[in-house]
């Protein structure tokens, strides 16, 4: 019989979540720049931007599938591995349409990656606590937010496409190096019903009932789709708003999103120490009240202070509801299974992005961008009441807190 092979260590999984960011940072950059360097038009644009997501869209739960069958190591490898080839050839065919292939070849092979991803970080947020935990998403996104954008924009400077390009395929090379360091190779995901999901259109169909199924995943998957409907939304519109309505430079419009970026990473160092701290339904509250403050701060058309105060706030209020979620859904995962949680999460948090950029440019064009924020902050405030007024068991949770009632929600259990 083989030894049992040791735990991955803290250190291996944070330097694994860094690479995971960095790399889709500087595409995000790349990819934009190079298709304005093609010439594309609106519409190609409109294309590449549609590109980046129909993958995804289309194999995360199947993706979910393997991994809960096989384990996170295989399907992080091949994604990491099929990412990075595809990223190297890109600027072999100076074609926008190339780029457009390219573009949806990587959609296809990301969630391989990132689901594979993040069922490791689900994984290990139950043994090392909300604390430690957060590290793994505060390091991965400030890979993706902060250090990603303008080191992409510095290699282009330096070997222009095909040097960033190249810089791209390595930082997918050495997530597949730091896997085998990170990761069990060999150990497969535990079955809580006792048989391992087959893939297909079955077990796709049972996954999409369980958010129907178990209020606590469908609660916390409509959360997620939500904060990233106003995520996409803001990224992308935010910009327009600061150019069109209060005269913004566009290099004053861009330092808004570096504003909101940077404190939503460090909110999300911050928030697994608050989480432990207060349990889950007083930091939901606190997180929904933030983010609903910050939302009915940026419909008014009040000035461009308050224009940059909601946006750090707005950062703030959703680095928090993102913690949340992801410790809900580790906690989920325990029953469905992690490969299974990650598949769903997976397809949710890239739909409401999708829905958030082509939602809002549709009601935008008719009622204004701005506007929009107010419908957004109500949301808000409906998601706060409906935490606030679940009941609560008389018995103590994990750590000592009072639980909800059965089949609602554990928000006071503890985030370990």
């Amino acid at each position: 019989m083989n030894a049992p092979s040791r735990p991955p260590s803290f250190g291996w999984i944070v330097l694994l979540a860094c690479f995971g960011g960095l790399g889709i940072g500087i595409a995000r950059v790349a990819t934009s720049l190079y298709s304005v360097e093609l010439q594309a038009s609106e519409f190609q644009l409109g294309l590449i931007a549609a590109a980046q997501s129909v993958g995804i869209l289309f194999t995360s739960l199947p993706v979910g599938i393997l991994v809960q069958r096989h384990g996170p190591f295989l399907p992080l490898c091949i994604g990491s591995l099929s990412c990075g080839l595809v990223y190297s050839i890109t600027p072999a065919v100076p074609s926008i349409w190339f780029l457009v292939l390219c573009t949806t070849l990587v959609s296809v092979a990301m969630p391989m990656r990132f689901i594979s991803l993040n069922t490791i970080f689900l994984q290990q947020a139950k043994t090392v606590g909300a604390a430690r935990a957060a590290w793994f998403r505060g390091t991965h996104m400030a890979g993706f937010l902060l250090v990603g954008p303008p080191l992409g924009v510095l290699l282009l400077e330096q070997f222009r496409f095909s040097g960033a390009f190249l810089a791209i395929a390595l930082t997918f090379l050495a997530t597949f190096l730091v896997a085998f360091r990170a990761t069990d190779q060999h150990s497969r995901m535990p079955q809580n019903d006792g048989k391992r999901p087959v893939l297909g259109w079955k077990e796709i169909a049972n996954q999409l009932r369980l958010l129907f199924a178990m209020p606590d995943l469908g609660r916390t998957s409509l959360y997620e789709f939500f904060t990233q409907s106003v995520t996409s939304f803001f990224g992308f519109f935010i910009v327009v708003i600061a150019l069109r309505n209060y005269r913004f430079s566009s290099h004053e419009a861009a330092i808004l999103l570096t504003v909101e970026g940077g404190t939503f990473v460090a909110a999300l160092f911050l928030s697994g120490t608050l989480l432990n701290r207060w349990g889950r339904k007083r930091f939901y509250q606190v997180s929904f009240s933030l983010l609903a403050a910050a939302l009915l701060l940026l419909a008014p058309q009040k000035g461009a202070l308050l224009l940059w105060a909601a946006s750090g706030l707005l950062g703030i209020g959703l680095g928090m509801v993102y913690i949340g979620n992801f410790m809900a859904y580790a906690n989920i995962g325990e029953t469905l299974g992690m490969g299974r949680v990650s598949g769903i999460s997976g397809l949710i948090g890239p739909t409401g992005g999708f829905a958030g950029s082509l939602l809002g440019g549709w009601l935008g064009s008719l009622w204004g961008f701005q506007t929009l924020f107010l419908p957004m902050g109500l949301v808000c405030l409906l998601f706060l009441w409906q935490v606030s007024r679940r009941r609560k068991k008389v018995t103590g949770g994990a750590d000592g807190q009072a639980c909800e009632t059965p089949g609602i929600s554990s928000f006071e259990e503890s985030a370990t």
